[in-house]
């Protein structure tokens, strides 16, 4: 009998802790003398390049990953097999890649743990997190509260915003932070929410917009 690794898709919106889980794990295997590969997309531009950065303040070595990079073929090449790989921010994986993270554990037999988002700020499956879900072999949720005013309820929903306005239209990719810009720039900021005020924004918004 052949026993193949496992693909692991840990997902929350954001400010849910993901990235220093990440790091966390990393430290652990470190700390048993063990290699761990960690690995991002290069389109998340919130850390600086080869570093993945926790809001935190922990960071840690890695691979940039571009959307043409085979990740397979990249690990299968390297003079050092590690122990495990560890992506950040997976959401910004291509299909394709996902399917590559799938042989690495199948093939070279190597655990994979991926961290991301589910969805974008319109509430839909980033590409590469709609791929987790199909491929990964166990998916955890990592659960944070919604941010609004006396809410309690479960974060489902990554709400976009700029100027204190929920904003429900734009490019799908815009990496940005979850509180406004104290320097008066009109930046997105991102705000998680669950599922009762996710939807009375975009209604906001469409009244909004009828009223305009």
């Amino acid at each position: 009998m052949i026993i193949i690794s496992k693909v692991y898709f840990r997902y929350g919106t954001m400010d849910s802790s993901k990235t220093a889980r990440l790091l966390m794990d990393a430290h652990e295997y470190a700390q048993r003398g063990e290699f761990a590969l960690l690995i991002k997309p290069s389109t998340d531009t919130r850390s600086k390049k080869g570093k993945i950065t926790s809001r935190i303040g922990l960071q840690a070595n890695c691979i940039d990953a571009n959307e043409k990079c085979n990740i397979f073929d990249l690990v299968k090449n390297m003079e050092y097999r590690p122990e495990c790989i560890l992506i950040d921010e997976a959401q910004f994986l291509t299909e394709m890649q996902v399917v590559n993270l799938r042989m690495i554990a199948n093939v070279l037999r190597i655990p994979v743990m991926c961290y991301g988002l589910k969805s974008d700020f319109r509430g839909r499956l980033f590409e590469g997190a709609k791929a987790l879900f199909e491929h990964a072999d166990k998916l955890e949720e990592v659960k944070t509260i919604c941010r609004e005013e006396g809410c309690k309820n479960k974060a489902m929903y990554n709400g976009r915003f700029i100027d204190g306005k929920p904003v429900f239209e734009g490019e799908i990719v815009a990496v940005g932070e979850t509180n406004k810009n104290n320097e008066g720039e009109r930046e997105y900021y991102y705000v998680p929410k669950c599922s009762l005020h996710f939807f009375s924004d975009i209604a906001k918004y469409h009244n909004g917009a009828e009223e305009a």
